[in-house]
């Protein structure tokens, strides 16, 4: 008895169902496989059948019209008494237990097959069993068992529909069974696979600290840092191999960097992971190659990474009432004469815009290019950076790289990840985000920053404004701010217009609220500007419009009138343009003003400073059948009036552009290959 056909693979949060052709060695390019001609079955042929011979224990009964006689099945061509019909799943579960090892690996690749999309079929086999007996055969020394046995379990494992499964694979030891395997597999595919796997788990919160406890040592030792191309030693580094099993592991890494303290702490603390990174990172700037998974993934990582940086030093820095550091006269956070400019008053516009102008510091000490560099680690040690690991997370000289990206970067997600590593680095009241914040000037980043608020992705917009509004605590900088980029950002608050407010949504209109009140609250000539740029009528239209609004963002819009009013200055000039008092200053707002804990007060939600880290990001997204899936990405990454949509779009994503193929694994068509042999779709992508 055996068990034919090809094999299909899955995607759980970080990759893609696929299906297999010829038999069960087909090749796993990573992606949607079409059916392969001429290797012994065609795609015009019936799906894979159980076979058994007549005289066998077990009774086989079809209709006439299930009988078939096939030219050529596994070398029973010709055989009469053979007869075929399609197995159940129990049956099939039953075969994993099979002595015979190529019954085996059928029985797995069937199984794949039949779990492809199909949710209902993946519980079923949860509750039949069939889990434990896959991870038993990840045990066997056998590679071609182990390939379809792995893609058996990333289909069991894709979906956030799905996480029963995932657990399950974790209590019958599957976690430490891939790992295992993972060590000692010299197989690169099944490297691909087994990673494959653990990042479909890592979607799991339940798993985070099991993969975490279980994983992070090897995926770092044996994967991010060699493929990366960091020398441990300190000596000049390799090129980045830019493998699927690294954007894997990455992945997988992406994940669990957002498991709480528990695991932000683990990952800092794991030798050369920073390093390995920031290497990979600079070594793409270098050679322009920025817009692709593995990027995307490290600089997820990093963000996270940078989520409440100080508690390493305080864990509960941030529920005690205290100054922010950048609000005192700290010589850090000084700026100096040739700081004033950094918005074009004192260098080209073209410079600034683009991250490229030289250090505006006299001491030296920042990097004269926000371009990185490939030299990676050997660049930070240059300024004479002395720190290691963590300490790196939170240097000046970390700046740069992010800056290059949010300059030149086309992946949405990339610069989310970006900005929002600028916005967490600066959320602190300790040192090293006092010198961020200046590192930020000094390096040409608020008009980058403030370009990126034209971009119509959300998601970007929302991390952009809220990294201003943090580096807005440094005087400095809230100074550039106000002058510079008011009607960027008064244009992103609802004008009331439907047909023009789609799209923002209300984290982005809070984040936004909050940076204008930290410009204006006590700085008279912002709140002339923020009026004069036609904000107090959209503010209005915020207050008015609560059933629209989250009591949040009404708040927020609230509270930015009501510190515009406490300018008497400008009050004269406020009902001149027909604005009275009312219209600022409502009885509620006056009244939780007056109470301690106003929003006026250092700990109000509108005047801390805010941070946030990305979550597990799910694979439920649908892309479009056919090319026409770059077009689209490039379309939702133009920004209006700058460089973003003209950089890297020719190859934008690269091979990870590629649309997902629901290819059926028996369709009734020829399969043609969508995309050249050794070239992976991505995973979905999570944090």
């Amino acid at each position: 008895a055996g068990l034919g056909g090809g094999y299909d693979d899955g995607r759980g949060l970080g990759m893609d169902d696929y299906g297999v052709g010829a038999g069960i060695y087909g090749e796993y390019p990573g992606g949607v496989t079409p059916l392969q001609q001429g290797a012994g079955v065609q795609p015009s042929r019936p799906a894979p059948r159980a076979v058994f011979v007549e005289d066998e224990p077990r009774t086989v009964t079809a209709s006439t019209n299930n009988l078939q006689h096939s030219p050529a099945m596994h070398g029973m061509a010709g055989v009469p008494s053979v007869q075929y019909r399609d197995p159940d799943l129990g049956e099939v579960i039953e075969f994993l237990s099979n002595p015979c090892s190529v019954i085996q690996a059928n029985a797995c690749a069937y199984l794949q097959h039949l779990c492809y999309m199909d949710d209902p079929v993946k519980a079923r086999t949860r509750q039949l069993g069939g889990i434990p007996p896959i991870i038993e055969l990840l045990n066997t020394e056998i590679p071609e068992i182990h390939r379809p046995a792995c893609g058996a379990l990333r289909n069991l494992s894709f979906g956030r529909q799905n996480d029963e499964n995932k657990r399950a694979i974790k209590e019958a030891g599957g976690i430490a069974a891939l790992v295992k395997l993972l060590r000692r597999s010299a197989d690169n595919e099944v490297k691909e696979l087994v990673t494959g796997v653990l990042w479909n788990l890592s979607s799991c919160d339940d798993l985070k600290r099991t993969i975490i406890d279980e994983c992070l040592l090897v995926l770092v030792s044996g994967v991010i840092v060699p493929h990366s191309g960091w020398e441990r030693s300190g000596g000049p580094g390799a090129d980045t191999h830019w493998t699927t099993v690294f954007r894997n592991s990455s992945g997988i890494l992406r994940n669990v960097s957002s498991a709480g303290d528990y695991g932000r702490k683990k990952l800092r603390e794991c030798d050369g992971l920073v390093e390995s990174l920031l290497y990979l990172v600079r070594n793409a700037i270098e050679r322009a190659n920025i817009d692709n998974k593995s990027v995307e993934n490290a600089v997820c990582v990093l963000r996270n990474l940078s989520y409440r940086a100080q508690e390493v030093e305080d864990p509960n820095y941030d529920k005690r009432q205290q100054l922010p550091a950048g609000e005192t006269p700290r010589s850090a956070a000084r700026p100096n004469t040739e700081n004033l400019g950094c918005f074009g008053a004192s260098k080209g516009k073209g410079g600034a815009a683009n991250g490229k102008g030289g250090s505006s510091s006299n001491n030296g000490s920042m990097p004269s290019s926000s371009q990185g560099g490939g030299s990676g680690i050997r660049a930070v040690a240059g300024t004479g950076v002395t720190g290691t690991g963590m300490d790196l997370l939170w240097q000046p000289e970390v700046v740069q790289p992010y800056l290059n990206l949010l300059s030149n970067c086309s992946n949405p997600e990339t610069l989310e990840a970006a900005a929002g590593a600028i916005q967490n680095l600066s959320a602190c009241y300790w040192q090293p985000s006092v010198d961020i914040r200046a590192a930020v000037r000094k390096e040409k980043g608020l008009p980058i920053l403030v370009e990126l608020l034209r971009m119509e992705v959300d998601r970007v917009v929302c991390a952009v404004a809220t990294a201003l509004r943090n580096l807005a605590i440094d005087q400095r900088n809230k100074e550039l701010i106000g002058k510079y980029a008011m009607r960027d950002l008064v244009q992103k608050l609802p004008s009331g217009n439907p047909q023009r407010d789609v799209g923002t949504s209300d984290d982005t209109i809070a984040a936004v609220l909050a940076t204008l009140n930290e410009v204006i609250k006590k700085h008279p000539e912002f709140s002339r500007s923020l009026m004069e740029a036609g904000g107090v009528d959209r503010l209005i239209n915020i207050t008015r419009q609560r059933a629209k609004y989250s009591s949040r963002v009404v708040k927020f819009a609230s509270q930015v009138l009501f510190s515009m009013w406490q300018h008497q200055e400008l009050r004269e000039v406020y009902r001149k343009s027909g604005w009275k008092e009312s219209d600022f200053v409502t009885k509620t707002v006056a009244a939780r003003n007056a109470r301690p804990n106003s929003p006026t007060h250092l700990n109000s939600t509108l005047n801390r400073p805010m941070a946030s880290q990305g979550g597990t990001r799910y694979e439920d997204r649908t892309m479009v059948r056919g090319g026409g899936g770059g077009q689209q990405q490039a379309a939702a990454v133009a920004v209006a009036g700058s460089h973003h949509a003209a950089n890297n779009i020719q190859n934008q994503y690269h091979a990870d552009n590629l649309p997902m193929e629901n290819l059926s694994l028996y369709g009734g068509a020829p399969a043609q290959r969508i995309y050249s042999q050794g070239t992976h779709l991505p995973p979905e992508h999570q944090y």
